[in-house]
């Protein structure tokens, strides 16, 4: 019985594994503050996602960890600007005293309508 056992674990091994592709990753973006006017406008979808619209008007897509309670009510935000000037992935957005971290932080078309 052990080497029925032996020989189907030497037969998975030397199956090569062949895994799917991984999708393509958006790239990731920045948005500067002091010099390019920051966020002009932002408008949240739920707890964890919020878009953001830049000074030259383009829009962004920042997911972030875990839920931002006060976001889908929050009527300004703002950046903890210690280690950077840019909103870029890894940023904290603070909103009503809860500091939310930015995981990703993409180029996006407009926002969905609200509901």
């Amino acid at each position: 019985m052990k080497h029925a056992i032996l020989f189907l674990a030497l037969a998975a091994a030397a199956v090569p594994a062949v895994a799917a592709p991984d999708p393509p990753q958006a790239e990731q973006a920045r948005i500067p503050f002091p010099r390019y006017g920051g966020v002009r406008n932002f408008r949240s979808v739920g707890e964890d996602v919020l878009y953001l619209q830049d000074s030259r008007r383009h829009w962004y897509r920042a997911e972030l960890a875990g839920p931002c309670h006060d976001l889908p009510s929050a009527l300004r935000i703002g950046l903890d600007s210690r280690f950077s000037s840019m909103l870029e992935r890894g940023s904290t957005l603070i909103v009503d005293g809860d500091r939310c971290t930015v995981v990703s932080l993409v180029r996006s078309a407009a926002p969905p309508p609200r509901r």
